[in-house]
């Protein structure tokens, strides 16, 4: 029967089409091949909203692994047994057994099934497929088709939620509907992503030589080889991470608040509503950029109001962690008394955490669209959790090892996975290479993570230099000036390749007497011995700290993973 160019079939060859799908699906036995799918790709469309397709993988990715591991068993199965049939009904109860073991671990215990009695459970359940398939007969065909038929279902009903949401994922616009929501306008529209990379209390060659006596800081010489212009008297305009990205996001001074809290005020919440609907991530997303935060413990900058795509870190998150707890293999590590990482739970949560957002940034020009990428990672920032090969620093041993010790050590390792990063950011072809920018918020402090006040001019030095470089492909050597303050970064950028007119503010800096008196500012531009300045183009010479270690790498034998026992 025919209706336009279309042909309908009758109800005999439909009836054909369904005896031939049963007989399919009744003597071919990929259920573990399914099952093993389903495993995977369930997790994923569970966090839709904090992975990324390429989580997924290539050849060697978790969905592939999966799959891979249960052709294995199915494989070992069919020799076994000497039938493919009755191989795949042990191999898809191994599957279950390995890829759902935590998942179901969480009902079990929840009706008091320990995790040592949920271990025999399925070894029983394996042991009863094994008698099974050594005794089917007749009912072979019938639980062949049961069986592919149901993970059939499951990988489908997952299919329905995952593709339609990459579909979207793929042609967002990131921007509000009707217009501009900031006042600003733009006469022209790149194609170019955003990375916008904060390194908390990553300091300038200045700051860091004078705090820690660390004179071989390569980073800023590699990014400069790579095209970044760096700025070693670049510097921030207030000696917090609240304050300086909260001028910078804003692209504006905090003055008003010397008004309203006032001056003798110890509220920082007023400077940290900036973060909430920063200026700059406004301007972008009007024009059709997406927003992505990848964010830290740290409050302020975890998430905020304009944000289309959260990464952080949480138990939540990160498909191979999740995809990890959901199988078998936490039960193995703790039968055989393994531990990942070293039991501190702040410690370990802020080392994974870093460990996140590195390999997110490494993924994300993968994902289509223009985008604002804004990563704060608190590193070189305490706690003190790496040492220059990215090994563990455990707490006994970093609060007995000196801190410029410690210092150049995550340094080391800062600077290894920031190279990483922008090499992965700048593999695609140079016409489409992002704008990037890579500083520090704040140098460090002078008394571990204790913010100690004095009034000499070394201390602000250290405090407000701040490693400052930038990629900015089409503009000229010398587009940021040597004095270059945080404030002034969007405007400059917004400015050029976008054309809007936004004139840079002066390039000063702002001290306060003590957290009572937040927004007591006192410029002190004039008083900083960085490079740069009219008066000191070269910086001021003063005495390292006494506490700094002369050339502070590691010597021949340094292991600060080892505290006893590793």
């Amino acid at each position: 029967m025919c209706h336009g160019t279309g042909i309908v079939p009758d109800t005999a060859t439909m009836m054909r089409y369904r005896r031939h799908a049963v007989s399919l699906l009744s003597r071919l036995p990929v259920h573990p091949v399914l099952l093993a799918l389903f495993a995977v790709l369930s997790v994923y469309a569970g966090n839709l909203a904090e992975v990324l397709p390429i989580d997924l993988g290539g050849p060697f990715g978790p969905l592939a692994r999966a799959v891979a591991g249960a052709v294995i068993a199915l494989l070992a199965g069919a020799l076994l047994f000497r039938d493919w049939r009755r191989g795949a009904i042990v191999a898809t109860a191994v599957v279950a057994m390995v890829g759902l073991f935590g998942r179901a671990a969480g009902e079990l215990t929840g009706v008091g099934i320990g995790p040592e009695a949920q271990l025999v459970l399925w070894l029983v359940l394996v042991g009863v497929a094994i008698g099974y398939a050594i005794r089917a007969r007749e009912s072979l065909s019938t639980v062949t088709l049961a069986l592919n038929t149901f993970t059939l279902v499951l990988v489908g009903l997952t299919l329905i939620e995952i593709v339609p949401y990459e579909a979207g994922r793929a042609a967002v616009q990131g921007g509000t509907a009707g217009g501009s929501t900031t006042g600003l306008v733009a006469t022209r529209h790149p194609e170019r992503d955003i990375y916008l990379i904060v390194l908390d209390r990553y300091g300038s060659d200045w700051s860091i030589e004078h705090r820690f006596g660390i004179t071989d800081n390569d980073l800023p010489a590699w990014l400069a080889s790579q095209g970044f212009q760096v700025l070693p008297g670049a510097r921030a305009n207030y000696r917090a991470t609240d304050f300086s990205l909260s001028s910078m996001l804003s692209m504006d001074t905090l003055d008003e608040y010397s008004v309203d809290p006032g001056r003798a005020s110890g509220d920082r919440t007023a400077a940290r509503s900036r973060l909430q609907r920063p200026e700059v991530a406004a301007f972008l997303r009007d024009q059709g950029y997406t927003y992505y935060q990848l964010g830290s413990w740290y409050g302020p900058t975890q998430t905020n109001e304009l944000v289309d795509v959260n990464l952080t870190r949480n138990t939540d998150t990160e498909l191979e962690a999740v995809l990890r707890g959901s199988t078998i293999l936490p039960e193995i590590d703790r039968l055989l008394g393994r531990q990942d990482g070293e039991g501190d739970a702040f410690r370990d949560d802020s080392r994974a955490t870093i460990e996140y957002q590195f390999r997110q940034l490494q993924r994300l020009p993968s994902v289509p669209g223009r985008k604002l990428v804004f990563a704060h990672i608190l590193l070189p920032h305490p706690p003190y959790v790496f040492d220059a090969q990215g090994d563990i620093v455990v707490k006994a041993t970093a609060e007995v090892v000196p801190e410029a010790r410690l210092f150049a050590d995550q340094l080391a390792y800062t600077n290894e996975q920031v190279r990483a990063t922008v090499s992965a950011l700048l593999a695609g072809p140079d016409e489409t290479d992002p704008i990037v920018i890579v500083m520090g918020d704040e140098g460090p402090f002078l008394c571990r993570n204790v913010d100690c006040v004095d009034d000499s001019e070394r201390r602000l030095g250290i405090r407000f230099g701040a490693l400052g470089a930038y990629y900015l492909p089409d503009q000229p050597d010398g587009f940021l000036p040597p004095d270059h303050t945080h404030v002034n970064t969007f405007r400059r950028i917004l400015s050029a390749y976008f054309g809007v007119d936004l004139a840079p503010l002066p390039d000063r800096s702002y001290d306060w007497p003590d957290n009572d008196h937040i927004y007591d500012f006192t410029d002190i531009t004039d008083r900083l011995p960085l490079p740069g300045s009219p008066a000191h183009p070269d910086g001021l010479d003063l005495p390292v700290m006494d506490d700094a270690l002369p050339g502070a790498s590691p010597g021949p034998g340094v292991d600060l993973s080892l505290d006893g026992d590793e």
